[in-house]
Order: structure tokens, then sequence, then C-alpha cells
């Protein structure tokens, strides 16, 4: 289904502020045309034209006349993290103006909205990058505690992992959906199938890839889901991928793109890595971010109202 203006605004914001972090990008620096970006999108030029214009009102990137799209200078707040754009949070307080929630109170709503239990994830996954990299953006951007379960650990359901016993939600990706659904039915727990956020692979990795893009992973396991992962991006043979502890991280030159699972930065210590290390990004989709939301708001919601707040 083609996707909205919005939603390709949302891929192409996140984009440019990780790029920016990363110094792969920089202020003036020139963007893909919306016409360079059909094939990605699958829709006319002129929603992609629409989705830069949305950009535009945010000071993020600028539209020269008959000269191109490029990265827009922005101000930022300590710690070099942009700024809000404006219109978005007047929108979201006039939000709360028309359900009746006064301004100073939207805080608290928000945070009772989400923090009034604190809720546990159990991800399933096939390596222990893969575990590190979810469960990392479960805590960082949905508050949950969650570990990690390698779908080894299942093959007895008699002595299943202490995480699956106390988690409130199991998590998975399509690898092992069916096995976790099963479980999630036996032991009365909600499962979400994780889906990947397709501009990783068609947008973002396939510019990195126009050059050598360098991987330091934990496992061989993962240094083959990464190829095979890849394998259909134009540029592939510009991946190449190094096992922590076992290849010579010393051989990635300074000014290359590198990326570091999170698996391997929880056991760095004080090693260095060269390259000019890539930011984390945020792997679960959209689609998958919204039912996460739902599933912790309601959650929150049902307690507040047990409890009679």
């Amino acid at each position: 289904m083609p996707e909205q203006p919005n939603v390709i605004a949302d891929t192409l914001r996140g984009r440019i502020l990780r790029g920016l972090q990363a110094g792969t990008l920089a202020h003036g620096d020139r963007l893909p045309s919306a016409r360079d970006l059909v094939d990605e999108f699958e829709v006319d030029h002129r929603v992609i034209l629409a989705a830069y214009r949305e950009l535009v009102t945010e000071e993020l990137v600028e539209l020269r006349q008959r000269g191109g799209i490029y990265v827009a200078a922005r101000h930022r707040v300590d710690g070099g993290v942009p700024l809000l754009p404006q219109g978005w949070i007047v929108d979201v307080l006039g939000q709360a103006l028309a359900r009746e929630i006064p301004v100073p109170e939207l805080c608290e709503w928000l945070r009772r909205s989400t923090e009034t239990l604190r809720l546990r994830g159990a991800v399933v996954t096939s390596t222990s990058d893969q575990a590190y990299g979810i469960t990392r953006e479960l805590r960082d951007d949905f508050g949950f505690e969650a570990d990690g379960v390698l779908f080894d650990e299942l093959t007895d359901r008699a002595t299943l992992p202490l995480a699956i016993r106390r988690a409130d939600l199991l998590l998975s990706t399509e690898a092992h959906a069916s096995a976790v659904r099963e479980i999630g039915a036996d032991f009365r727990k909600p499962v979400i199938i994780i889906e990947i956020r397709p501009d990783v692979i068609i947008g973002e990795w396939a510019l990195l890839l126009r050059q050598p893009v360098y991987a330091i992973v934990a496992t061989s396991a993962f240094s083959d889901m990464l190829r095979s992962f890849f394998s259909a991006v134009p540029g592939v043979e510009n991946l190449r991928v190094l096992v922590f502890g076992k290849d010579d991280i010393s051989t990635i030159p300074d000014d290359a793109p590198t990326y570091v699972s999170q698996n391997v930065r929880a056991q760095l210590g004080g090693v260095r890595v060269p390259g000019r290390i890539l930011p984390a990004a945020r792997t679960i989709s959209a689609k998958t971010a919204r039912k996460l939301l739902d599933f912790i708001v309601r959650s929150n919601i049902e307690a507040m109202q047990s409890l009679g707040r």
C-alpha cells in the first residue's frame, strides 16, 4: 500500500538526523531528489516532495528553487540534540486541550499512561547480537524491562527460562513466530512479532554500501545473518563483517563507516574501535512500535482503573 507523506517524512527525518549524528551528513549536503526516491517508496514523486516540504516546516531541510534539496542548519540544545519542531509541540498541546486536558496536566497524564506499571518483556531471537539490539530498543525507547532469550533455550517447555515465565509480553522475529505464539497461548501471555524497518535496508544501508562499510559483531551466526539480510542490496560486496575477539579490527580504516552491534559495545571495555562509528539506528518498524505503545498504554490505563486513580 503506498505510503502517505507523513509516513515518508518520518522515514526521511530519522535518516537525516542519524546521518547528522554519525557525521555522514552535514549542513549544506545535497539530499536525494523526490524522483530519486520513487523506486524506494513506490509512490509518485509529488508525494515524496510533500514529505520533504513537511521537513522544511521543521527547518530540517531546504528546498532551493531549481537547485535541489539540502540539509538545513538547525539550532541545537545542550548535548547536540536537535530542537523539536515548534508546530508539532503546538499540535500535541492543542489535541490535549481538545480532550479537556489542561496543558499543565498533560505531562502527568503521559507519565501515568506509561509508568504506572513497570512492564517486562522477553525477546526470543536466534543470536545474542539480535537480543542485545532489540532489548536495548525496548528499554531506551519504550521503557520496558527487557531480557533476551535465545531460541535454543526453549527446547523444553517444562524448564522455560525465568525471563519467559515472568514476562508481561513475549516478543520475537518472524523466524520464530509460530513457536513463540504457541508458548504465549500455553502461558496466557500476549505476543508481538517484531517487524524490522524496511527502510533500514532499502534506504540507509543502500546509501552506505556505495563505499566499504564495516560491521563488528559478537558471533559468527550473526555475521552470516547480516550477509544474508543484505544479500539483495546493491553494493553488498562492500560489506565487511568482523567477529569481535576473532578477527583483527585494527584493519578498519579510520574514516570507514563502522557498525558495532550492541552486544559488542557491551564487551569493548577500553578497546578502541577504529572507523567512523555509526549511531545505533532504530530497527523496530513503525507498525510494531504502535503495537508496543498500544500494549503499554492499555496496560497502564487498566492498572490506573483498578487502583481507582
